[in-house]
């Protein structure tokens, strides 16, 4: 019957497209209800053939499930049951793996990303359900997921999918992390990133963000992040340091370079994961693995990111005549990429008992940079604090950093717009202290006249 639907009608053109959707719904229904749980009834299933038949009907009715309500649960409905024939049927999994994964000539043709593409919730749920079934304590399948063209866009959509669900305790959102979680716990996240990843791979470093905040453990981090991964997160970087500077290389504060919203918006979701990847990893590190993130570049290009956003983000203290980034399109970019904080705490992480990152930040001038951050910024709550805690691991038992900070001499001062609208001026004398005083030559209050200022 399912044979027969399916070689005999055209959803797109048939007048009587919503009746034949809903006998195929019928159809589909019973071999998912029969097919649950029972493999008795899986096998009959598989020597009839009607997998091949199930899949030619998701295909068939999710090409016009916008046209048809009846055809979107027909879709659905052939998911779930396709699910089901395949759950605890290792034959089956890999079959459909090979043919549709391995073999698949035409990715956008697999029987997958067809089903993640659906607008209807339940198919997507039932497509899944059939990934996890298929991959779960299965290595090599898990790998062929990961290493393949097609596999590869069906787990860059299943982290996209996450990375775009705003509710957290959404079935589907669960779904998509437990599978992400299997990829992270398999080693084979490396393979999705590659060496040359992109910012649109957000949701894959979202997922690896919350696997780290809930295993925060050092051994599980050491066993996770091998020399592969900690390089593609140093390329991650590298690339939002780049587009940050294509879009700030302006001297005009209202253009954004040639850089559109879309990348703008990948790299700050992009980055803040990044961030709070290397903000758990680097908390308690163990040796083996802060000698990898040294040899990584990580370090390089966290000191660089923190140079250009201290270059490009206004410091707003309370004295400042400023006390908003302006409301351009520009001031709105600047308010996305409020790392700074998280950047000195990555700093101060490695750092810690460390001697050869207090060397290697203190060279690449990321001690100087810290030092620079210890006054008070509106745009960043307690960073002097953070700088504060940053600084005390990159000086401690080292001699050298120490030597560093004290040989640092003062070469001026910054005048204040309102102190010196006031007739105060700041000066630095031959010893390196500062002395204040007012100028004669400059207003002054006239208390009579201001009675009360």
């Amino acid at each position: 019957l399912l044979a027969s639907a399916n070689s005999n009608i055209d959803l797109d053109i048939d007048p009587l497209a919503a009746v034949w959707s809903d006998a195929l719904t019928d159809l589909c229904m019973f071999v998912r209800n029969a097919a649950a749980m029972d493999q008795s009834n899986q096998a009959a299933a598989n020597s009839a053939d009607i997998v091949s038949d199930i899949i030619s009907t998701i295909r068939v009715t999710l090409r016009c499930e916008m046209t048809y309500p009846e055809a979107k649960k027909c879709g659905a409905a052939a998911g779930q049951a396709l699910s089901n024939m395949a759950t605890n049927n290792k034959p089956l999994q890999r079959q459909l793996m090979e043919s549709e994964i391995r073999d698949c000539k035409s990715p956008i043709e697999s029987i997958y990303l067809y089903l993640l593409a659906s607008t209807n919730s339940k198919t997507n749920m039932a497509g899944l359900m059939l990934i996890l079934n298929t991959i779960k304590d299965d290595d090599s399948l898990s790998k062929l997921l990961c290493t393949t063209e097609t596999g590869q866009m069906l787990a860059g959509r299943v982290g996209e999918m996450f990375g775009e669900s705003n509710d957290d305790e959404a079935d589907e959102k669960t779904m998509l992390y437990v599978i992400l979680e299997e990829i992270i716990q398999r080693g084979h996240l490396t393979l999705l990133l590659t060496t040359d990843p992109a910012l649109e791979a957000y949701g894959l470093l979202n997922a690896l963000a919350v696997y780290c905040n809930e295993n925060p453990g050092s051994l599980v981090c050491s066993q996770i992040f091998d020399m592969s991964l900690l390089t593609a997160i140093a390329r991650i970087l590298t690339k939002c340091h780049d587009l940050l500077q294509n879009v700030w290389k302006s001297a005009d504060d209202t253009e954004l370079g040639d850089v559109g919203m879309d990348d703008i918006m990948a790299a700050h979701r992009s980055l803040a994961s990044t961030v709070t990847i290397l903000g758990t990893i680097t908390t308690d590190i163990e040796q083996q693995l802060a000698v990898r993130v040294l040899d990584s570049g990580i370090i390089q290009q966290v000191i660089a990111l923190l140079g250009l956003l201290s270059q490009n983000l206004p410091r707003i203290e309370k004295a400042s005549t400023a006390s908003t980034l302006p409301e351009t399109e520009s001031g709105l970019i600047k308010r996305l990429f409020m790392f700074k904080c998280s950047l000195i705490q990555i700093i101060g992480n490695i750092s810690h008992n460390n001697t050869a990152a207090q060397n290697l930040i203190r060279e690449l001038h990321g001690l100087a940079l810290v030092l620079d951050h210890m006054r008070i910024d509106d745009n960043h709550p307690f960073i002097k604090e953070y700088a504060v805690v940053a600084l005390r691991s990159l000086l401690e038992n080292n001699p050298t950093s120490q030597a560093y900070v004290s040989d640092m001499e003062a070469k001026g001062v910054v005048q204040d717009p309102k102190l010196a609208s006031a007739g105060i001026q700041a000066s630095l004398d031959s010893s390196g202290h500062i002395s204040v005083k007012r100028e004669a030559s400059t207003n002054t209050f006239n208390v009579k006249e201001n009675s009360g200022t």
